[in-house]
């Protein structure tokens, strides 16, 4: 993303959003109460082209619910590896 002073705030509260949409997710998930999996596949899928005016909008939207997705599921199985090797 290129970051001039004036997106820069933009970006840094996106940001924020994102990182806490992701705590929220996981916290949620090791309570079971909801399938982090099923949520990381929704994200994968979640912006089709027909509901994009821009592409390179359609195409920064896609990246970030895609790395979102895999920090998800990334942090899964960071958790769930200790048990593993019991």
């Amino acid at each position: 993303m290129n970051r001039t002073p004036d997106n820069t705030e933009l970006a840094g509260r996106i940001e924020a959003m994102g990182r806490a949409l992701l705590r929220l997710t996981a916290e949620l998930e090791m309570q079971q109460l909801i399938d982090g999996p099923r949520v990381s596949q929704a994200w994968r899928q979640a912006v089709p082209e027909r509901m994009a005016a821009d592409s390179e909008l359609l195409h920064c939207a896609r990246y970030c619910l895609h790395e979102m997705a895999t920090q998800l599921d990334d942090a899964r199985r960071a958790r769930l590896a200790p048990n593993l090797l019991q």
